[in-house]
């Protein structure tokens, strides 16, 4: 991973902690407890477009945080970006919420609710890695993007069915759609729409 991605050694201090964080949790967030495929296949991939493609700026929203990817990496390796994880289920906010005092994260603030229920605030990014279709995320937070919004959706094969079903919000709200493909080290597609 460190030929792809570029790091320090406080975030590769945080990083290893917050892996350790992860054996050590009472409930299971992830399958993969290996740590060279921890770290391809949570660390990498939560960082991967922004690192690539564009660093984060301003506030950023992360839907359905589960073990902190990618909202908890994002605010290990972007101290100045201000993150709110949104976590439905109590047991993920409270890891969290520990997760973020262990790693000294000022950066962070844990929501335990579902993005639908926000109508108080608005953010300048949305990410979402495995949660709902493109039109369900679009449909359900598009009240928190600010005006130049972008969503940044961590998607898999299903991606063009999922676009093809939201195409008519996507018109409607006159939003842009890319795509990014890559084969390895992991495969992902990542899926940007822009307001």
């Amino acid at each position: 991973m460190d030929k792809l991605i570029k790091t320090t050694e406080i975030i590769k201090k945080k990083l290893k902690k917050f892996y350790e964080l992860h054996l050590t949790c009472q409930i299971n967030l992830t399958a993969v407890k290996e740590k060279e495929e921890f770290y391809l296949k949570h660390y990498f991939d939560s960082i991967y477009y922004f690192q690539q493609y564009e660093a984060p700026q301003g506030s950023l929203a992360d839907i359905g945080s589960g073990g902190g990817f990618p909202g908890i990496v994002l605010g290990i390796f972007y101290p100045e970006l201000k993150i709110t994880l949104i976590e439905s289920i109590g047991k993920k906010c409270r890891f969290l919420e520990e997760s973020a005092k262990v790693l000294e994260l000022k950066n962070i603030e844990v929501l335990n609710t579902r993005v639908e229920n926000i109508k108080d605030r608005s953010f300048d990014i949305v990410t979402a890695r495995g949660v709902s279709t493109v039109k369900e995320l679009l449909k359900n937070s598009y009240q928190i993007s600010k005006r130049n919004a972008k969503w940044v959706m961590y998607k898999g094969e299903r991606l063009d069915e999922e676009l093809k079903e939201a195409l008519p919000v996507i018109k409607k709200r006159g939003l842009n759609v890319e795509k990014i493909r890559i084969e390895t080290p992991i495969t992902r597609t990542y899926c940007i729409i822009s307001r």
